[in-house]
C-alpha cells in the first residue's frame, strides 16, 4: 500500500529521540565546516527537519547561529526550550513547500529529505544549493530506489541521480549502503547515501 509522505506521523519516532547521541553526520560536518569558517563571527547552519533538536543543540553549542525547519509541529514546545537557551529559531513548515532558505555555512538534514515527495524535490534541491554560501558545507542523507520505502510517496534516488545532484559541488564525502536493519516501525531493507559536499 502506498503512503503518501503528507500523511506521515513522525510525532512518536521524534518523541523517541531524545535519549541517542548526535549523529555522525553532523559530528563530521561541523569539523569540515570549521575548516572554512567566516571570519566575521560564528557561521550559520541550517537543519531541515530537525526532531527535537539534537543536532540543532550540538550545532549551537558549537558556535553555529541555527536556523531550524521541521514539519512536525509536537517538536515546537522542545525547540522553543532549546530556542530560549542558545542561538536557535525555529519554525514550522512543510519542507516541500519551502522556497527560501538562510544563507548558510552548513545546511544538515538527516533521514529527513526521502520523505519529501518526489514532484516537490527538485524544487527544494535547489532551495538548498542556493542557500549554500561560498566553501558552504552540505551534509544530507538520501534514500535509494532499492530501498523497501521505494514504493511510498517520497523521494528514492539511483546512484546516478545522487550524483547528478551534486554536479558542480565539491563531493567530500558519498557513501552507498545497502543492508537489512529495522525502522522505527519494524524490519527493513534500508538503501542508503550519505554526502558531504561543499560549494567552490
Amino acid at each position: 500500500m502506498q503512503h503518501c509522505s503528507a500523511d506521515r506521523d513522525f510525532s512518536a519516532y521524534n518523541a523517541a529521540q531524545r535519549a541517542r547521541p548526535v549523529r555522525p553526520l553532523a559530528r563530521r560536518a561541523a569539523e569540515l565546516a570549521a575548516e572554512c569558517s567566516r571570519t566575521d563571527g560564528p557561521g550559520t547552519a541550517v537543519e531541515l527537519g530537525c526532531g527535537i533538536g539534537v543536532e540543532a543543540h550540538f550545532l549551537a553549542e558549537n558556535g553555529f547561529t541555527v536556523h531550524t525547519v521541521d514539519g512536525d509541529a509536537s517538536v515546537e514546545p522542545a525547540m522553543a526550550a532549546l530556542s530560549a537557551e542558545r542561538p536557535i529559531h525555529h519554525r514550522t513548515a512543510d519542507l516541500a513547500q519551502l522556497r527560501e532558505l538562510p544563507p548558510a555555512d552548513l545546511l544538515l538534514s538527516c533521514a529527513t529529505l526521502p520523505f519529501v515527495p518526489r514532484p516537490a524535490f527538485d524544487a527544494l534541491w535547489s532551495t538548498i544549493r542556493e542557500a549554500l554560501r561560498p566553501c558552504g558545507i552540505l551534509a544530507v542523507d538520501l534514500f535509494g530506489d532499492h530501498d523497501d520505502w521505494a514504493d511510498t510517496d517520497g523521494t528514492y534516488l539511483s546512484r546516478d541521480d545522487v550524483e547528478g545532484l551534486l554536479d558542480g559541488l565539491e563531493i567530500l564525502e558519498l557513501t552507498e549502503e545497502e543492508r537489512d536493519g529495522r525502522s522505527f516501525s519494524g524490519p527493513k531493507h534500508w538503501h542508503t547515501f550519505q554526502l558531504i559536499a561543499r560549494r567552490h
